[in-house]
């Protein structure tokens, strides 16, 4: 069957094909094949795809015209609405923009803005440049725990005895305060401020690679010498009465 186009569908079926929704893009193209004279077989080999799928949607288009080359809906239970009230949207996007150390946590805040905006999850995954199934599952956790459903659910063994609240308040007081009239942090000193202990404020600055002490010597060499000038060195001037005589 022979496919003609109007100028408006060349042109969105034009835009289609540039669009990353890899499978959208593809019935385009297929579509824009046939409509340039292609046979099946042709624009199969052309496309690089099967000949039955372009029989597919060049019979699909023929019958239905653009709305063909949607997908059909699908049977089965409606996605449940997500809505937000004003205390849950402030606290996700304090947590979607935490710093590197709860990326995690960050990530699945804005799954769920981005599904309370509207649209598929499919749509929200192609937004956020992650996978279907990691959206599907964080919005279903919400919509069943709310703003609790976000975390980590506990694991067997032994509890985390550090939280990454604690590891950004240590990472931020090393990089940004300074302990009073002591020249930089120590681990006794950030112990005491954080409420830590010494050995884990140690191993937060040796996983991210923090040095208090080197810290402080760049800037002291970056602020460059005083102007006071050293004093001479006595052993430099030789021993008393070997100046030349007249």
């Amino acid at each position: 069957m022979a496919i003609v186009l109007s100028e408006d569908d060349r042109t969105e079926l034009a835009a289609r094909a540039k669009r990353p929704d890899r499978r959208r893009a593809e019935r385009a193209r297929i579509v824009l094949a046939c409509a340039d004279g292609m046979s099946n077989m042709g624009a199969a080999r052309s496309l690089g795809v099967a000949v039955k799928t372009v029989a597919k949607w060049r019979r699909r288009f023929a019958a239905e015209g653009m709305a063909g080359l949607d997908d059909a809906c699908r049977i089965g239970r409606p996605k449940a609405d997500l809505v937000l009230d004003d205390a849950e949207r402030a606290q996700l996007t304090r947590w979607a923009r935490r710093a590197k150390t709860a990326q995690f946590l960050a990530l699945r805040s804005k799954i769920v803005l981005r599904c309370a905006e509207g649209g598929t999850n499919r749509q929200a995954a192609a937004d956020l440049g992650i996978d279907e199934s990691t959206v599907e599952r964080w919005r279903a956790r919400f919509i069943a725990h709310r703003l609790d459903g976000l975390r980590d659910e506990p694991r067997p063994g032994r509890p985390p005895s550090i939280q990454p609240d604690q590891i950004e308040e240590v990472i931020v007081a090393t990089l940004q305060t300074s302990p009073g009239l002591d020249t930089h942090w120590t681990r006794a000193a950030m112990a005491r401020r954080t409420g830590l202990s010494e050995s884990t404020i140690g191993r937060i600055w040796k996983r991210f690679d923090l040095k208090p002490h080197l810290r402080n010597e760049l800037r002291d060499a970056l602020s460059g010498p005083g102007d006071a000038r050293s004093a001479p060195d006595p052993a430099a001037a030789g021993p008393p009465g070997d100046g030349v005589r007249p």
